[in-house]
């Protein structure tokens, strides 16, 4: 591993991992259209919006990216969710929920939703904080396993490292619905005692992310990548989407592809990005990320080196939806979108740990991701920070549960 310093306002920082490929420790670049070299120069403008309501492209690319695009910016107004099932299981049990890390705003906010669905079936719900990395994670995992509770829900982990908590779980008769929890939404297949994991799919989630990218660059985005790698699967999964999303446009660059633990991403992100902005110059025209928190850390730093609002480089995010990024979406300061997660997830989750409960099957349903921008940042809940599809989703699950 090289370094190298860059002064940011009269502090040293250094910068690791911008000169050679890393390991999930640090920050890598790969792939046939990477770009190599330093820039020189301030980078050249930015579209700041992705919106495809206007005439299809010539390009094939970008056209495909307007597709992909449509059904994702499109208001959610039906319901096709389950429309049976079994009634409220177990009501006054106690049920524990385990976030991967408390204040990240994705699983806080299928947390919330947990909790209402959770309250309407009449369970009473333990949050045990994941603090944020694997070992922890496990260790919340052991302490909810030991209080025997009803069901165990959990956000954002890795099933695999998990895999001995789940047998240990399902051989003591409790049910695991998770969250994010591996790279396919539903059931997985060869990993003992996940129920089911919900979450839309987060590849598609991905790509859509990626292919704001090319529509509003007209397909000659040039981007970095950031997310922790093999940390956590569902990294890799929505980093692997991203990068071939963009390799999929011939006019588009994967600049860089930064890999660290996601952990450290307050500390870190900063002088990443001032680094690549440094480096790519006006060929940095996009931001890609796993979720939102990098560009809370990123954009104080951009700020220093003379990045403004409008950018260039502007910031989209495969994941999260936090009150801070529908802000600076609505305000157009640095971000222009997000895919937001849903407190409707949280109420699906209740939905399939009852099944479990009663010994029913998983449902299979998977919700379609939802990209907030500029033009809808408003809508669906958006005036609250938070995606709220108006499909009537709370009492299509209280009609299942036969609850009021």
């Amino acid at each position: 591993m090289r370094s190298i310093t860059a002064l940011l306002l009269g502090a040293t920082i250094t910068l690791t991992c911008l000169i050679t490929a890393c390991s999930s420790g640090g920050s890598s670049t790969s792939g046939s259209n990477t770009a190599t070299g330093s820039s020189t120069g301030s980078p050249a403008s930015a579209a700041s919006t992705c919106d495809p309501d206007g005439p299809t492209s010539t390009d094939s690319a970008v056209a495909a990216a307007q597709a992909a695009l449509k059904q994702a910016v499109t208001p959610s107004t039906t319901w096709d969710g389950p429309t049976s099932g079994p009634k409220a299981q177990q009501r006054g049990a106690t049920v524990v929920f385990i976030p991967q890390l408390s204040s990240n705003a994705g699983d806080l906010g299928v947390e919330n939703g947990f909790k209402e669905a959770a309250a309407a079936i009449g369970w009473n719900v333990k949050v045990i904080d994941g603090a944020g990395t694997t070992a922890n994670n496990l260790a919340a995992l052991e302490q909810a396993i030991a209080l025997k509770p009803a069901g165990i829900v959990l956000s954002s982990f890795d099933p695999t490292a998990a895999a001995a908590d789940f047998a240990k779980a399902e051989s003591g008769g409790i049910p695991i619905v998770g969250n994010h929890t591996g790279t396919e939404p539903g059931p997985r297949s060869g990993v003992s005692g996940l129920f089911t994991n919900v979450t839309s799919d987060p590849a598609t989630i991905a790509k859509i992310a990626a292919a704001c990218a090319i529509v509003a660059s007209g397909g000659k985005a040039g981007v970095t990548i950031v997310g922790c790698g093999t940390e956590v699967e569902i990294c890799q999964t929505k980093e692997d989407a991203m990068v071939n999303e963009i390799k999929s446009c011939s006019g588009c660059t994967v600049l860089a592809h930064e890999i660290y633990a996601f952990e450290n991403a307050s500390q870190r992100e900063g002088s990443i990005s001032a680094a690549d902005y440094q480096k790519y110059g006006s060929r940095f025209t996009y931001m890609l990320s796993i979720n939102d928190i990098y560009y809370d850390a990123a954009i104080p730093a951009l700020r220093a080196l003379g990045v403004g609002p409008s950018g260039p480089p502007l910031m989209i995010a495969a994941g999260d939806g936090s009150p801070t990024a529908f802000d600076r979406i609505r305000e157009g300061e640095y971000q222009i979108a997000t895919v937001a997660e849903l407190n409707e997830h949280g109420w699906q989750l209740a939905d399939e740990l009852n099944r479990a409960m009663a010994g029913q099957q998983p449902t299979n349903f998977v919700t379609y991701p939802h990209l907030v921008t500029k033009a809808n940042v408003d809508l669906e809940g958006g005036k609250n920070n938070t995606y709220e599809p108006d499909n009537g989703y709370r009492e299509h699950y209280k009609q299942i549960w036969g609850v009021s």
